[in-house]
């Protein structure tokens, strides 16, 4: 995900539905991911709060990496 070096100071625009609603979208979101799908598209919201979120962004990443991982064996 390319990011604008303003984000990380003033974050994204656009709804954000926090931290625990986010939670929520994680397994389909890499589901999605993993299948080349545009996930911007399918997922605004949870895209832009891993946008502003720099936590469940690294918690995304990470969770994407050991799927691939996973998927690779």
């Amino acid at each position: 995900m390319k990011r604008d070096p303003l984000e990380g100071l003033l974050g994204h625009t656009g709804r954000d539905p926090g931290c625990e609603a986010a939670f929520e979208h994680f397994h389909r979101y890499c589901d999605a991911a993993l299948r080349g799908e545009d996930v911007e598209q399918e997922f605004p919201e949870f895209v832009n709060h891993l946008r502003n979120c720099p936590g469940c962004r690294e918690d995304a990443e990470g969770l994407l990496a050991a799927l691939r991982e996973i998927e690779s064996d």
